[in-house]
C-alpha cells in the first residue's frame, strides 16, 4: 500500500519523543512480516509505503 501527499513534510530522521503513530504503524507492519518505508522531507510531502507478504507465505492460508 502506498500513501502520498502533497502537505508540508518533515525529516523523517529526527525523533518525535510523544508520537507513537508512525512507530505504531512500523511495530504493526513487522509484525505481519512486513515493513514501513517513509519518504519524507520538510516542504515536499511525504510517501508511506507497507509492504506484507500474501496471507499464504504467512502460513494462514486466508484472512488474518
Amino acid at each position: 500500500m502506498v500513501i502520498h501527499d502533497d502537505g508540508i513534510g518533515f525529516d523523517p530522521a529526527l525523533g518525535r519523543p510523544g508520537h507513537l503513530g508512525l512507530a505504531s504503524m512500523r511495530e504493526r507492519a513487522a509484525r505481519l512480516g512486513g515493513r514501513l518505508d517513509i519518504a519524507s522531507a520538510p516542504g515536499r510531502g511525504t510517501t508511506i509505503t507497507v509492504t506484507v507478504p500474501a496471507a499464504e507465505s504467512l502460513g494462514q492460508g486466508g484472512s488474518p
